[in-house]
């Protein structure tokens, strides 16, 4: 479980741990952020193995409301990153910076996929590579929510030039981007290769694909429900999509025909 608390108006971000049990879990700390912040937290987390080490990877968010820091970029601070959690020691380090606030963390074999809001716009889907930087908050597809930022872009429209991992893919238009989940390839004949996306804002599921070296995003269908999707999960054995639906607390179920 990942989480955070607030001391003296400061933040600081945890994951616990606990073995599986039905009448008593009995949760041992084996993260905390060592610098602490008003806007800090800790965000997903996803099993993933690198250098041959079984770990963890958990995201934290960096910066507030309008009020972007510059925590993102220091090396210094754990906040605005990727953290790789080694599951031996629970020694912890950097896996990738330069991050806003993932909603959405997928990892398989080598494979790392983030979603992550962008201010007013410029919500992203990236593919996470070890030791990369994604630019917030130099560069971002949004904007600040204030529209005072005389008549001028705020955040440079540029990644790759400004030294930065460019997306996979962005949205124009903020669809509040939350969680993204593989599909199994027998799914549904209809629905092969795809991944499920959930949207906020934009109410509404995307069912996704990538080209075959997940450079670039191939296509996207948009199913509009009405509803804020808070969180997605896919029971393989089941083959059935469970939806957290926000607003009336209503839980979703997808079955494939």
């Amino acid at each position: 479980a990942s989480f955070s608390v607030t001391s003296n108006n400061c933040k600081k971000s945890y994951v616990s741990m606990a073995k599986i049990n039905l009448e008593f879990l009995e949760f041992k700390k084996i993260f905390e952020t060592s610098d602490c912040l008003i806007t800090g937290a800790t965000g997903k987390l996803e099993y993933y193995e690198h250098d041959n080490k079984k770990g963890i990877l958990v995201s934290t968010s960096s910066g507030g409301y309008d009020q972007p820091d510059i925590n993102s970029q220091n090396d210094k601070s754990l906040f605005g990153k990727i953290i790789f959690i080694d599951l031996e020691n629970y020694q912890n380090y950097i896996f990738s910076s330069g991050h806003r606030d993932i909603q959405g963390l997928f990892a398989e074999n080598s494979l790392v996929i983030a979603t992550e809001h962008g201010p007013r716009g410029g919500d992203e889907i990236n593919k996470i590579i070890y030791g990369k930087n994604y630019g917030w908050p130099i560069s971002s597809y949004g904007e600040k929510y204030n529209f005072n930022y005389e008549k001028k872009v705020y955040y440079k429209k540029d990644h790759l030039n400004n030294g930065f991992q460019e997306p996979l893919f962005y949205f124009t238009e903020s669809i509040g981007i939350n969680e993204i989940k593989k599909l199994e390839k027998n799914f549904s004949n209809f629905l092969k290769n795809k991944f499920i996306l959930a949207s906020l804002n934009g109410r509404s599921i995307y069912f996704i694909s990538f080209d075959e070296d997940f450079k670039r995003l191939m296509t996207y269908e948009k199913v509009f429900l009405n509803e804020r999707v808070r969180d997605i999960v896919y029971d393989k054995k089941l083959k059935t999509i469970f939806l957290a639906l926000e607003e009336n607390g209503e839980l979703g179920i997808i079955t494939a025909q």
